[in-house]
């Protein structure tokens, strides 16, 4: 067989100038021209390789090189170093412990786990525990694509958060509702995170950069120029992310801005703290007891509003004119856990266990009756309640369109109304409802605390939640208790709201059997709202009923 020609070796090597073929110790050799001895280059140790072996000829370094480097080079993945790799265990770690503390906070709404109680709603906390987690998970899931846009946000982030610190920390009632400790370190937690997602960003920018200099010999600017659209979609989805917990940290500051703006009104009246559930409950007296009183004190429990509407709307213009049948009386009210100037109590909250904080506030302020009772809506289980665990101090009831308790069951303790409030409660720390009725409504503070705004307040949701877990259950219980310990012979006034009887099938039944409780009764129907004393009749119908029972005394 003939040797091959030089053309004929030429057009073989031209298709793959890099051709080589491995020797058996691994080495290769250049490849020699056809007709001449095969270049042999010595090994380290002297001896000549094989003259059938190739070596390949490595190409030099030229400015093409590091186009070379693809974003996915496991040479320059960022996960090579031990530094980057801790760094994102320590953010699952991280991440972890955050979405544990949501979940611990998340049972405190309905069960509340001692350490964790929290005398506003909880919700703030929560929210900053979500913006945490969402914040870390985004990190995880585009750790190895370092993005310079990311860590601006992120920084800005942590500016906005740690405005809401500076508020938190400058605002003595927000600082006691949201908890010296709990709130404090939540926040910090907050910025924490926000930092350190920053600090691992940089940090994979970093080894990415310093690992692809490393391997091509030339300086690089950035590593983002050999992103596949793979990379720039996930990067994209992080921005957008990352600029949606930027939004709901700016709506959170607006909220606390608000929040802190209305604490400056004090409440009337003095606040009371439960030594033994460690919050506050807002008692409101008119005038002190005279020695001679003529009258007993008139309590008022409120609906589903705080006390304040009531004695403003009726009470304070009944006992200020002197054509009034009450002229001169002297009242008190209370804000229930939850509502008005008072903290949340911790969860479960029953009628019954929301009585004993007023009797324990009662006590402290050596408030002893005797008392007559006016209730509106809800209230009057609450009444109902105080009056058959204090029957001697208690004079006489006025339940204003009040609720009987198969219609509190059934309006109350919905589990698809409780989950309603669960929800808006979830929510309520943006106050995107409140700022709106701030900015374009004309709300007020004063609207907002005990108002016609108080419903978007976060701890008035959890009250309300409160009240719809405990209905069927605790509250359930002590009012058929209550009913068969309240004297047969109390006296009672139950006023109706004529469209309350219109409007509600079996309203008429259920307000004549509130005044079947007692032989001593009476039962007027006035028209008007539910909300009776908005009327003239109404106001005037209360009055006299009031007046009325102060002949038993």
């Amino acid at each position: 067989m003939s040797r091959p020609t030089m053309g004929m070796f030429s057009k073989k090597h031209d298709e793959d100038p890099l051709l080589s073929d491995a020797s058996s110790d691994g080495h290769t050799e250049v490849a020699s021209p056809a007709g001449s001895p095969p270049a042999s280059r010595g090994r380290d140790d002297g001896r000549d390789l094989p003259h059938h072996t190739y070596r390949a000829i490595s190409p030099e370094p030229s400015e093409q090189t590091p186009l070379l480097i693809l974003s996915d080079d496991p040479t320059t993945h960022p996960y090579n170093m031990f530094v980057i790799r801790l760094m994102r265990k320590l953010s699952f770690v991280f991440l972890a412990f955050s979405v544990l503390m949501f979940v611990l906070l998340l049972i405190s709404v309905f069960f509340t786990i001692p350490g964790l109680h929290s005398r506003g709603s909880g919700y703030l906390t929560m929210f900053f525990f979500l913006v945490s987690i969402g914040n870390l998970s985004i990190s995880l899931f585009s750790f190895a694509l370092p993005s310079r846009l990311e860590r601006i946000l992120n920084l800005v982030l942590a500016g906005v958060l740690l405005i809401d610190f500076i508020i938190l920390l400058s605002d003595g009632r927000l600082r006691h509702q949201e908890g010296h400790m709990l709130g404090v370190l939540t926040q910090l937690w907050t910025i924490f995170t926000a930092l350190w997602v920053v600090g691992c960003d940089a940090a994979v920018e970093w080894s990415r950069k310093g690992q692809e200099e490393r391997v091509s010999g030339r300086h690089l600017e950035s590593s983002q120029a050999k992103w596949s659209c793979r990379n720039w979609f996930s990067v994209f989805w992080t921005l957008v992310l990352t600029a949606v917990l930027l939004a709901v940290a700016v709506l959170i500051l607006f909220n606390v801005a608000v929040d802190a703006y209305d604490s400056r009104i004090s409440p009337p009246g003095q606040t009371v703290t439960i030594a033994s559930a460690d919050y506050d409950v807002h008692v409101y007296c008119n005038r002190a007891l005279r020695e001679n009183e003529h009258h007993p004190t008139i309590l008022i429990e409120a609906g589903s509003t705080s006390a304040e509407q009531l004695a403003a709307q009726w009470l304070e213009p009944a006992v200020s004119s002197h054509d009034s049948p009450i002229y001169d009386y002297r009242y008190c009210y209370w804000d229930r856990p939850g509502l008005g100037f008072s903290d949340s109590a911790p969860s479960p909250l029953s009628a019954g266990m929301a009585v004993d904080s007023l009797s324990d506030a009662l006590n402290v302020l050596e408030e002893q009756g005797p008392w007559i009772l006016v209730s509106h809506g809800v209230g009057g289980i609450y009444s109902r309640i105080f009056a058959s665990r204090h029957a001697a101090d208690v004079e006489g009831l006025v339940l204003v369109d009040t609720y009987q308790e198969e219609y509190f069951q059934q309006a109350i303790g919905r589990p698809a109304r409780g989950f309603g409030y669960f929800l808006y409660g979830l929510v309520s720390p943006l106050g995107i409802q409140k700022q709106v009725g701030w900015i374009f409504m004309g709300r007020s503070s004063r609207d907002r605390l005990y108002g016609r705004a108080e419903h978007q307040e976060s701890k008035y949701l959890r009250a309300r939640l409160q009240e719809q877990t405990s209905a069927r259950t605790f509250t359930r219980n002590e009012i058929a208790a209550a009913r068969a310990i309240l004297p047969d012979d109390k006296p009672i006034a139950v006023i109706t709201a004529e469209d309350s009887v219109k409007a509600i099938d079996g309203w008429s039944e259920q307000q004549r059997d509130l005044a079947d409780m007692s032989y001593n009764s009476t039962w007027t129907i006035v028209p008007g709202p539910h909300e009776v004393w908005r009327t003239n009749a109404g106001a005037i119908a209360i009055s006299e009923a009031v007046a009325n029972l102060t002949v038993y005394y």
